[in-house]
């Protein structure tokens, strides 16, 4: 049950990343940040970087997993949630790089 919810929250969150990071490109910010609305487009830049090194880690942890599997078939799910969490890494970088790099203080 947990790799199904797994595997929905990643397909969830591969379409989801482009359309909020565009929304933040374009001036949006969130209604609970605290701080200045032009720190927002930084903190998000490193909210996508959590994004990517879940989807790193998630993905290989699915990739270790999938031979072990204890039912026949299941490995095909572990690889299919594997596949997902990848592709929210490899978004996550993708959006990640189209935010103006943080300027030093």
């Amino acid at each position: 049950m947990l790799e199904l919810i797994a595997i929905v929250g990643g397909f969830f969150l591969l379409f989801y990343l482009p359309y909020e990071a565009n929304k933040v490109r374009n001036g949006w910010v969130r209604k609970r940040f605290k701080g200045a609305p032009e720190d927002f487009p930084a903190a998000y830049a490193k909210a996508l970087k959590s994004f990517m090194i879940t989807g790193i880690i998630l993905g290989c942890a699915g990739l270790v997993l999938a031979p072990l599997a204890p039912e026949q078939g299941e490995w095909v799910f572990k690889l299919l949630g594997a596949a997902i969490w990848f592709g929210v890494a490899g978004v996550a970088f993708n959006q990640r790089s189209k935010f103006p790099p943080a300027q030093p203080a």
